[in-house]
Formats: structure tokens, C-alpha cells, sequence
């Protein structure tokens, strides 16, 4: 993987890039005027990490690039802060004081959701496998100044953990968690959704396994949470009780 920034990039940006580049392993390159194809013809044909004064974002090279943003999650909490409901929420029961181990993170927006809805008194660890999103998701949740502040301190509140749901999960002392929360990427994929639609080039494409269900179950006290396509089989193999859905999204639910 290559890191640069943009044109005319600040000391400022430049050193940052730099930092981010041993960080992640990957090759920093001065920009100067290259364009990205350039960059990759001189150095091989893989993805830029790409610094820009505004944000971060993953360059695959094949597809759009891919960047920190909190998504729905900002709508949510906005609405959970006037006193509405939201699904995840209500099926889930968490509470403020709760842990919560969301273990496929993705970027984080269902995180956030129950960050905000934990508070301060609360927990959340996010996990996530794929090395490229770690780096994204701590840059971002670090970082990222959303204009709602209720947003920026949900975010500012999660932690993150690079590593595979699984092996985190065995490690785990029994009742560790209030909820434990699956929201692999989906067996049949919303096409529709704009969001995910060039995330799936970074995502791990892992199908959920029952063994990882069972150690959920394992390391939750109340409630383990899946989230599918609501046309799914996922939730009849790995038994969770799917609770319906007006939209292509649903929720399952194993209580305890």
C-alpha cells in the first residue's frame, strides 16, 4: 500500500502522512503533481492511502475511494437526543451504563448509536479484522468533527480492537458483555445501499460461523444481536429469532 497526500499538501500533512504510513506498514511517496495512476504506474498497481486537509480515504484500485464518515448513525443520534426510538436500540434493551461488543465494526455506525445510547458510565469495544478499516475507523472516530456534538462524543467514547471476532471472543471471560452484536457483510447484499456498496472492496467477506454464536452467547449477559438482510437464512441457521422489518434490513435476536 502506498500513502501520499494531496497536491500542495501543508509540512503539516505531509508529516502526518508520513506517521501514517509507518503506522500502517504501508510506503509513503511524495505526491508532488502525480496523479494516482501515475503514482501507482511508478510503484506498482495497489491501493493509495490518501491524506487530504479534510480527510482520510482508502483508494482501492478498482473502485471509489473509501473514507470515515458517520453515516446514518448522525440522523439516529439526532432523533434518540429528541426522545425517538430506534430499532437497534429497543431490540437490543441497552441502557446507559451497558457493554457493548459490536464484532464486525465495519465503520462504525451502529457503534456510535450505542456508544450514544451507553454514556459515559457506559462501554463499547469495536472490533474489527481488516487492517485497512482499523486505521480509517481510529483515524476517524478520533478525528472527525461532526456538526452535532452528541455525534463527536459518542464517537470520541468507542474503543477500537484490531482483531478477528472470534479469537477475540474466546478470550473472553464468561458475562463480560451486557450485548454482544454480529453485523457481518449480508449473505444476500442491498444493492441499493450507497454507503456500503464500496466498502465491500476492504470488507471481510466471512460468512458468521455458529461457533462464534455459541462464544456470543457465552460472553453476553442479556441479549445477542444479528443484523441481515431481512430475507436472510442467517438467521434460521445461526438461531436468532428475526424479528420483521418494513425495510431490506432486519434484526435477530438471541436472549439469555
Amino acid at each position: 500500500m502506498l500513502v501520499t497526500t494531496s497536491y500542495y499538501a501543508t509540512p503539516a500533512t505531509r508529516a502526518e502522512a508520513q506517521r501514517l504510513a509507518a503506522k500502517s506498514g504501508g510506503r509513503y511517496v511524495d505526491r508532488r503533481r502525480d496523479s494516482l495512476p501515475d503514482l501507482r504506474k511508478r510503484y506498482g498497481n495497489v491501493g493509495i492511502l490518501l491524506l487530504t486537509e479534510e480527510k482520510l480515504m482508502y483508494c482501492p484500485v478498482a473502485g471509489d475511494p473509501i473514507y470515515f464518515h458517520p453515516s446514518t448513525a448522525y440522523i439516529r443520534v439526532k432523533r434518540m437526543t429528541k426522545g425517538e426510538g430506534d430499532p437497534l436500540v429497543n431490540l437490543s434493551g441497552v441502557r446507559p451504563g451497558d457493554r457493548v461488543l459490536d464484532c464486525t465494526a465495519g465503520l462504525a455506525s451502529d457503534s456510535i448509536v450505542f456508544a450514544h445510547a451507553v454514556g459515559d458510565s457506559g462501554k463499547v469495544t469495536a472490533l474489527e479484522s481488516e487492517a485497512i478499516t482499523v486505521l480509517l475507523l481510529e483515524e476517524g472516530l478520533a478525528h472527525y468533527e461532526a456538526k452535532f456534538n452528541a455525534v463527536n462524543e459518542a464517537m470520541r467514547r468507542i474503543e477500537v480492537v484490531h482483531a478477528d471476532h472470534l479469537d477475540y471472543l474466546r478470550k473472553l471471560p464468561d458475562k463480560s458483555y451486557d450485548i454482544v452484536y454480529f453485523d457481518p457483510m449480508f449473505r444476500i447484499p442491498v444493492t441499493e445501499s450507497s454507503a456500503i456498496s464500496p466498502f465491500r472492496e476492504i470488507a471481510n467477506p466471512a460468512a458468521l460461523t455458529p461457533e462464534a454464536v455459541e462464544e456470543a452467547k457465552r460472553v453476553a449477559v442479556r441479549r445477542v444481536l444479528l443484523k441481515e438482510h431481512h430475507d436472510s437464512p442467517e438467521y434460521e441457521r445461526l438461531g436468532f429469532h428475526k424479528h420483521r422489518s418494513r425495510t431490506k434490513v432486519a434484526y435477530g435476536v438471541i436472549e439469555l
